[in-house]
This record gives C-alpha cells, structure tokens and sequence, in this order.
C-alpha cells in the first residue's frame, strides 16, 4: 500500500516536471523556450498588445459635423440658423473633401454631410418665409 502511494506520488512529480519549459533565449520579438521532448517553442513578446481603435474626435470632418448639428439646431428660431450654418457645412466637407486626401469612409461621410445640409436648408426657407410672412403681416416688418 505504502508502495502504491509512493509510485503515485513519484509519477505525479515526474508528469509535473514534463509539463515546466525550458527557457532557451530570446531576441527582439519573442522567447525560445523548449519542452521536455527538446522541441524549441517560440513565444511573441508583446502577444497581449491590445488593438487601438480610431479616436472619432481627430477625425478630419468633425468640424463639419459639428456645423451640422448646429444647423439642425438652428431649426427652431424660425430656421434662421439652418439658413447660415448647413451651407457652411456644406462648405467646410466639401473644402476638406477637395484639400486633404480622405478615406473612402470620409469621402461618404462628406456626400452625406452635403445631402443632409441641402435637406435641412430645404426644410429651413419655408419656415423662415413662413415666420417672415407671419411678422409682416401683423405689422413688425415695414
């Protein structure tokens, strides 16, 4: 019984000493290390580098965005900020558009700024010309 119990424990070391790596050297990008059937293992360095995502806020058209976002904020005194700002929008992508090399993700950002600029200037004239209409009619524009 004794005996059993002692061959147990032996072997349990023996499967553990299998199991440890041998460290062998290394360079530049990774480690040798080697088993105990003295196949050499290379290991990568930095394995555990996370990926960086793009940071949105240097993107070369938020300037553009911003100005679009305005417009529509624009929207609610009488569409008289829309008049000024989704033209400039418009403007500040298309300028970006024809000065820097975009990606093609930007270049469809700049169709979309300019379509939704044209859009929200479209929605803007009726309302302005509505409010317009409103005051000279009660007397507050000669």
């Amino acid at each position: 019984m004794a005996q059993d119990l002692l061959w147990n424990i032996d072997a349990k070391l023996e499967s553990d000493r299998s199991l440890i790596l041998k460290y062998e050297g290394e360079d530049d990008h990774s480690f040798f290390v080697s088993g105990h059937n003295a196949a050499i293992l290379t290991v990568p360095k930095n394995r555990n580098t996370p990926t960086l995502f793009q940071d949105h806020s240097l993107l070369p058209l938020t300037p553009s965005i911003n100005l679009l976002v305005w417009a529509f904020v624009g929207l609610a005194p009488a569409g008289l900020g829309t008049i000024v700002l989704a033209p400039l929008a418009a403007l500040s992508a298309t300028v970006m558009a024809i000065t820097h090399p975009l990606s093609r993700n930007d270049r469809k950002r700049v169709v979309v700024i300019c379509g939704i600029s044209v859009l929200l200037f479209a929605i803007a004239i009726p309302i302005s010309a509505a409010v317009f209409a409103h005051f000279t009619i009660k007397g507050l524009f000669p």
